[in-house]
């Protein structure tokens, strides 16, 4: 297992403790490496993840709830939830991993923790987000933007 797939559901994990006790982030950043046996990398790329969806919660459950039609977030599964908001927040603001890779990676994942139906909503919400997010990406490949002629005179 790689180690940002690794550091993904590391990530899982701290959201969805931080997400069930209230906990801030350092304090189950703490309680993770007291008793895991870590993979160092991959918890470096854990918690820059956490960090990212714990600062951006707010814009990040909006676009959930905006797509999530007829769910509120509070009624999702706690790891159905959290592993959206992981993958949200990839999807918005870590542009340098390709969105099928996002999409793939959440996918994998949640066939590990969750159920069936679980796999259907992530990929449904992920990928309606996909292209608000990332119109310009097909397939994980930028789409080159051709600069728009300007105006003689111009210069």
């Amino acid at each position: 297992m790689g180690v940002r797939r690794r550091g993904r559901e590391y990530a899982l994990q701290m959201l969805y403790a931080m997400d069930l006790t209230g906990y801030a982030p350092d304090q189950v950043f703490a309680g993770f490496c007291a008793i895991q046996d870590l993979n160092r990398d991959a918890f470096y790329y854990a918690r820059r993840l956490v960090d990212g969806v714990h600062g951006h919660l707010e814009a990040i459950d909006g676009v959930l709830t905006k797509y999530a039609e007829h769910w509120k977030i509070h009624r999702m599964a706690a790891v159905d939830r959290n592993l959206l908001r992981l993958g949200l927040y990839e999807l918005m603001f870590v542009r340098e991993v390709p969105f099928p890779i996002v999409i793939n990676e959440a996918l994998e994942i949640v066939k590990e923790f969750s159920d069936q139906e679980g796999t259907q909503f992530l990929n449904g919400i992920l990928d309606a987000a996909r292209k608000e997010y990332r119109p310009e990406e097909t397939g994980g490949r930028i789409k080159k933007k051709v600069p728009a002629p300007t105006p003689e005179g111009d210069s």
